[in-house]
């Protein structure tokens, strides 16, 4: 068992300047621009790369493409905002976002789709930056609540824009008329431009990014994964990200082929999961992690995101999604915030934003895995195989979550630079 406090990094619980959630609201609603942009996106790709010539696994690589430049580009930008601080690196990915997007749109061509969503991937220094930002202005014990406040703005996204792309897009079940892209990408790159304009204008630079320690700016991956007790939580998060991931990446194709779902239908379905995971991250998180801890509540996620990845696997009706799709939408609104809060507790204070650009590259590296992972699943072993194996798969995650039973959110910390020895 992993247990006992973490020993030098984090201020401890209840010591220091009271956490300031107000600083933190115009980044949540910058944030939630900016996922209401993606969530018009991610619907439409699927069809897009079949519109354009493309097949069933090409339509959930897309997703596969974003992450790897992502992966590549995360530790960057988190070590950047530890340098020369969060509100730069937060405008400079707002600013890409929008060339992003209007090439998105103006894209003829196979290639250039995932060309697009390349460059952005790349670009994705926000949640990163945003992560560190949360952790800089609020208390230990508020960690959890500050990553639950952006994962709201997550869901509240998540649930805005696939709307818009549902009632934007046309093309209604599979004799709906052919649907039309340019304008709910043309109202993405309206959202990315409000994000820019709240980042540049409402967001302050934190006092706590400076870094005191010059070997945070060479923070690595691989320094990490020498701190066993930091390191042990990345497997797991691993896991559950790319299992999500699988879904996220298939759904689509999956909804076409056996549910006759088209791009209306399943912007729709993702609007609910929104509305699913902005309840949870809103409030239910930060009680369920103040009563049962940060431990107790990432496994119940992980729980939830198995159990609802096998059910789907059995929905023969659009009618037979509706309760699988919100538990894997409620199943991460738990998990995330509360794996967040443990790792930026057992951070040093100058790693925070590097050691959340780790952790988004650990989500980057699933998120390339597993769309296309999921993608060759349903092409050559059967069209629900990806939702099964992944239920399965989620069993050593849930396994090495117990092993945090003794490191919980009241961690204490005693001297930078000795985390997780």
């Amino acid at each position: 068992m992993i247990d006992g406090a973490a020993s030098g990094s984090a201020e401890p619980a209840g010591l220091g300047p009271p956490s300031d959630f107000k600083a933190l609201l115009p980044v949540a609603i910058a944030t939630g621009l900016s996922i209401v942009a993606l969530g018009i996106v991610i619907p439409l790709l699927p069809f897009m790369v079949i519109a354009n010539g493309g097949d069933n696994f090409q339509a959930a690589a897309i997703f596969s493409v974003f992450s790897a430049f992502a992966f590549l580009g995360a530790p960057i930008w988190g070590r950047l905002s530890d340098r020369v601080g969060r509100r730069p690196v937060m405008i400079l990915a707002a600013a890409a976002t929008i060339a992003a997007y209007f090439w998105l749109m103006t894209a003829d061509a196979l290639w250039e789709l995932f060309a697009s969503r390349a460059f952005a991937g790349f670009m994705a220094g926000w949640l990163a930056a945003s992560q560190a930002f949360a952790a800089d202005v609020t208390r230990p014990e508020d960690r959890a609540k500050a990553m639950g406040m952006l994962g709201a703005a997550f869901g509240v996204g998540f649930t805005i824009g696939p709307a818009i792309g549902a009632i934007t897009v046309g093309g209604a079940g599979p004799d709906g008329g052919p649907p039309n892209f340019a304008l709910p990408l043309s109202i993405a790159v309206g959202c990315a431009a409000l994000t820019l304009v709240v980042a540049a204008i409402f967001i302050r630079e934190p006092k706590k990014h400076a870094v005191d320690d010059p070997d945070a700016m060479r923070l690595s991956v691989s320094a990490i994964l020498q701190r066993p007790r930091l390191a042990a939580l990345f497997a797991p998060y691993f896991l559950v990200s790319l299992v999500f991931t699988a879904v996220e990446g298939t759904f689509a194709v999956w909804g076409e082929q056996t549910l006759g779902l088209g791009p209306r239908e399943v912007g729709y379905f993702l609007a609910f999961a929104g509305i699913c995971n902005a309840l949870v991250q809103g409030g239910l998180v930060g009680r369920a992690v103040a009563k049962f801890g940060e431990v107790r509540t990432a496994f119940v996620g992980a729980a939830a995101l198995s159990l609802g990845s096998a059910w789907l696997g059995f929905a023969e009706s659009p009618g037979g999604v509706v309760v699988p799709i919100a538990l894997v939408a409620i199943a991460m609104g738990l998990h995330n915030p509360a794996m967040q809060g443990m790792m930026s507790i057992l951070a040093p204070t100058a790693w925070r934003g590097g050691v959340m650009g780790a952790a988004h590259s650990t989500a980057s590296m699933a998120r390339i895995i597993g769309p296309a992972a999921g993608g060759l699943a349903l092409e050559h072993i059967g069209i629900a195989s990806q939702f099964f194996i992944g239920a399965v798969m989620l069993l050593p995650a849930l396994y090495l979550i117990t092993r945090f039973q003794g490191v919980e959110r009241a961690a204490t910390a005693k001297a930078d630079g000795e985390t997780g020895r």
